[in-house]
């Protein structure tokens, strides 16, 4: 990857975060949120999907120089069961004090690993199946380590706001990186 293929990720991106906040912001599903702070909002939450995005990728890079791809793929798989088991019970134990419905922590828990796991298979067709799992594991556990903050405050309005826009950022990092890696550099 060259600089403006970096560039050219980092604006756009950028750009998402951005009309994501401002889509999220016009709808009104969110609660009363000025337009500008959507935008701003979504901006920030870019920048930080940005930073996952990069700690994914020295993560995975030196990983698969210490141990094998197979054993790596392993690691991901429990690492996704044991993010999926924090956001159900420990967030239940936590925020919904063991009172209650267990059901809420479940939905929130589930559709984030759906479009995960969706978006992971589009991406496995366009570069090959053997980065399925990683693609899930980025998408799925990043995203929520992104999403902590936010989580942790339990408003749901905001959680699925901010939920919303740092998992599209994610998507559009993941598919955008493959179809950069796959242009060739221009010659001068």
């Amino acid at each position: 990857m060259n600089l403006r293929k970096f560039f050219t990720l980092f604006f756009m991106t950028a750009l998402i975060g951005v009309l994501l906040g401002l889509i999220t912001t016009l709808t009104g599903w969110f609660g009363e949120i000025r337009l500008v702070w959507g935008m701003i909002t979504g901006g920030f939450l870019s920048a930080t999907t940005l930073m996952g995005f990069w700690a994914y990728l020295t993560l995975n890079f030196t990983m698969r120089n210490f141990i094998s791809f197979r054993m790596w793929v392993t690691i991901q798989v429990l690492l996704i069961a044991l993010v999926l088991f924090d956001m159900v019970y420990f967030r239940y134990l936590w925020t919904g004090e063991g009172e209650g419905s267990i059901l809420p922590f479940i939905g929130f828990a589930l559709w984030p690993l759906a479009v995960a796991m969706i978006v992971a298979y589009i991406k496995g067709r366009i570069s090959g199946m053997r980065s399925f799992i990683p693609s899930v594991f980025f998408l799925y556990c990043f995203t929520t380590l992104e999403w902590f903050l936010a989580l942790k405050s339990g408003e749901l309005l905001q959680m699925t706001q901010i939920g919303i826009i740092l998992l599209g950022c994610n998507v559009f990092l993941l598919l955008m990186y493959t179809r950069l890696l796959k242009q060739p550099s221009p010659t001068r």
